[in-house]
């Protein structure tokens, strides 16, 4: 029988503990290491609707992107949602473990995952690592390629939109300008990006969310922004996650639920 130490071994060789920032809180939140699994739930948060499912389709495991906890908690009672949803997953037998910004910086992982999704026609070297970690290029935050064929601006926007399979971008430019050189932050956009995206010459960028005033940095640096929402741009990480583990352990069942609509 899977027990969750060996879920969270495969996953932490997917994605090493040792890339997440000091701030983060990513790891086992929820459950013995030692217990058994027979089915997997993955999905962007941990909400009280993931739990009732897991509980319903008797999951053992649910696998998130944001960690549940990331302050220290006093007590623990049913007198709020959270608390009563935490009760939850103890007494089901329910474990959850999340794979945070050391996904975000795994070259399978929530960028690699938007990329996957969008199938845009980009040159030869394909995509390179945005913020590449120093001293281990190979992880880091975000990716970036050149498309094959410029596109215009307007085009591009719909493009996305219809790949996304969302409604619109938010768009925070007005021009119609040509494209070639393209960038992918999904989540929140982080302003230390900003010169990383000036060296590269980047003229659009892709992200899920973006403060007002940094879409006006990127703006003012001719750089065009399209925001997609913050869950659009990374649920298709947890998909490729989802493979990964399926082929690891082909015996456990295995989903991927949507989750909230943030848009």
């Amino acid at each position: 029988m899977t027990k969750n130490w060996e879920i969270i071994e495969a996953i932490e060789k997917y994605a090493p503990i040792d890339l997440a920032e000091e701030w983060d809180q990513p790891g086992l939140a929820f459950g013995s290491f030692y217990a058994e699994v027979k089915g997997i739930l993955l999905a962007l948060d941990l909400t009280p609707e993931l739990v009732r499912e897991a509980a319903e389709k008797n999951i053992e495991l649910l696998i998130v992107h944001h960690p549940p906890l990331f302050n220290a908690i006093h007590s623990l009672t049913d007198a709020t949602v959270e608390g009563k949803m935490q009760l939850d997953l103890i007494t089901k037998g329910i474990s959850c473990y999340s794979a945070h910004t050391n996904l975000d910086r795994s070259p399978g992982g929530i960028a690699a995952g938007l990329a996957r999704k969008l199938q845009l026609d980009v040159e030869e070297e394909a995509y390179q690592t945005l913020m590449p970690l120093e001293g281990r290029p190979e992880f880091g935050y975000g990716l970036y390629a050149t498309l094959c064929q410029e596109q215009s601006f307007f085009d591009f926007e719909r493009l996305i939109a219809k790949r996304l399979e969302i409604p619109a971008c938010q768009r925070f430019n007005s021009k119609n300008s040509q494209l070639k050189k393209i960038a992918l932050f999904p989540g929140s956009f982080d302003e230390s990006c900003i010169l990383r995206l000036e060296e590269i010459a980047a003229d659009v960028l892709i992200c899920g969310e973006i403060k007002h005033h940094l879409a006006l940095m990127l703006e003012a640096r001719d750089i065009r922004v399209l925001a997609v929402g913050h869950d659009v741009s990374e649920r298709d990480g947890m998909n490729l996650l989802a493979a990964y583990l399926s082929c690891e352990f082909p015996e456990l069942k295995i989903e991927v639920k949507q989750g909230i609509d943030y848009n």
